[in-house]
């Protein structure tokens, strides 16, 4: 489902990745490898414009929906077009968050078991995402998720939808047309993302470090 992921590449190298401008007297969170829901986060959006790497906040409550709505930090693929809570967002301020990486947990028995999923070729990756203006006047977003593919199956049964081509149809809010958007946005392949497990430490969202990402294949904690 996407309830933390890592970014530890640095705003510039996001912009220089992707090739989309810094949005000016934007102020950006520090690097982080447990970034949580609710945390603010890196996004590449067209809040005034045109698309550029910005700072949102990983959470999502559109300001006209009542006080006892639910906020939630992902999205559902299947309902973005057909619900009112999401259609707002998925119809003009789609966005993208590059990560490095996201947990996951494997659910055995009582236990939740950690698995850090990346790309395979370990480079920065695009989640897609949509945003709304919240009551407190702060942009907030949510990742938006889809049935689990591949080896991702065995994990969970959601995973985000990890954009591989058709990033600039998926942020141009004059793109509205739902066919033209499956027709440009492809998901990154299955097998171009590898996972494997990772110390249970990540589940403290206070946790921090490059360790977090130190697989303990083999190794019962």
């Amino acid at each position: 489902m996407c309830g933390r992921f890592a970014l530890f590449d640095d705003v510039r190298q996001v912009a220089d990745s992707f090739s989309y401008p810094i949005a000016s007297g934007a102020t950006f969170p520090p690097t982080s490898y447990n970034v949580a829901p609710g945390d603010p986060i890196v996004a590449i959006a067209a809040t005034d414009g045109e698309p550029e790497v910005t700072t949102l906040k990983w959470t999502f409550q559109p300001r006209w929906a009542p006080k006892d709505a639910p906020r939630t930090h992902v999205a559902k693929a299947e309902s973005l077009a057909s619900s009112r809570f999401w259609k707002g967002a998925f119809t003009r301020h789609r966005c993208l968050v590059p990560v490095n990486g996201w947990f996951e947990w494997q659910h055995e028995g009582d236990r939740k078991r950690p698995f850090y999923f990346c790309g395979a070729s370990n480079r920065l990756i695009l989640l897609a995402g949509v945003f709304t203006k919240q009551a407190d006047g702060e942009l907030g977003c949510a990742i938006v998720t889809q049935p689990a593919q591949g080896q991702a199956k065995r994990i969970h049964s959601r995973m985000p939808v990890v954009v591989a081509a058709g990033a600039d149809a998926w942020l141009d809010p004059e793109v509205r047309d739902r066919d033209t958007l499956k027709k440009h946005l492809k998901p990154l392949p299955p097998w171009q993302l590898v996972s494997y497990p990772v110390s249970s430490a990540v589940n403290d969202a206070a946790a921090e470090g490059q360790g977090l990402l130190a697989s303990v294949e083999g190794v019962e904690e």
